[in-house]
């Protein structure tokens, strides 16, 4: 069993998901080692525990997070620091899609079919968690019934060109969650947003080396989600 939670960043142009899944097993030690990690940035520089880190407004420097203010380049560098507390979760798994803005939907469907093979893989199962806000469950339950995969390599043995594979691992509806009050869904915010700055870069994050970001997330990327891009960021 697995928890996986979900979210997206993105701009004008660009929309980025990422999925971060936790073994149910490691769910506890995981959000052990993710408060350990925000406890260090209170005792560091005072950052409020209960401050939620939503990386777009972080890095932009809004809002007050601690009792003294805390420059861009220092909430650059606990923004990475946070990263890498993801990068270190234990059996994390870390899957991305990036899309032009108007195909968010299918974004997520294709999110949600690698999701299913993963599970496949491992003769497993998941309960999804997104932010608030956002509805996916009528395509959420589509998948689970009608589900038409194309073959890449021209048919299934079956001699068909599409075959139906519904998306039954991932079990019940989706559960949304209110994101300041949950670590995990904080987690891929910062995931996703990591992911937008390599595909979007602008001057004023990269002056702060928050387009190299995304790669202290190497560890845990699922590469082999799209093979045709070395990272595995679905396209």
């Amino acid at each position: 069993m697995h928890f996986v939670y979900v979210d997206d960043s993105g701009d004008e142009n660009r929309a980025c998901f990422s999925a971060l899944i936790i073994p149910a097993k490691h769910w506890r030690e995981a959000l052990d080692h993710l408060m350990e990690a925000r406890r260090w940035m209170a005792y560091c520089d005072g950052i409020y525990m209960a401050v939620e880190l939503h990386s777009t407004d972080w890095l932009a420097g809004k809002g007050r997070i601690a009792k003294r203010p805390i420059s861009k380049e220092r909430r650059a560098s606990l923004y990475n620091f946070f990263l890498s507390a993801i990068a270190r979760l234990p059996d994390a798994q870390l899957i991305n899609a990036c899309v032009e803005k108007g195909h968010k939907d299918r974004a997520f469907e294709y999110l949600l079919n690698r999701i299913q093979r993963n599970m496949a893989e491992t003769d497993s199962s998941c309960v999804l968690f997104c932010d608030e806000g956002k509805n996916y469950d009528n395509l959420k339950r589509r998948l689970g019934i009608h589900n038409y995969i194309k073959s890449k390599y021209g048919g299934w043995q079956q001699g068909s060109v599409a075959k139906n594979i519904p998306a039954d691992r991932i079990i019940e509806d989706i559960v949304y969650r209110e994101s300041k009050r949950s670590a995990f869904i904080q987690a891929a915010d910062a995931c996703a947003y990591a992911l937008l700055r390599r595909e979007r870069p602008l001057a004023s994050k990269t002056a702060l080396g928050l387009d190299q970001s995304f790669f202290i997330l190497d560890k845990i990327m699922v590469k082999k989600a799209y093979a045709s891009d070395p990272y595995g960021i679905i396209r």
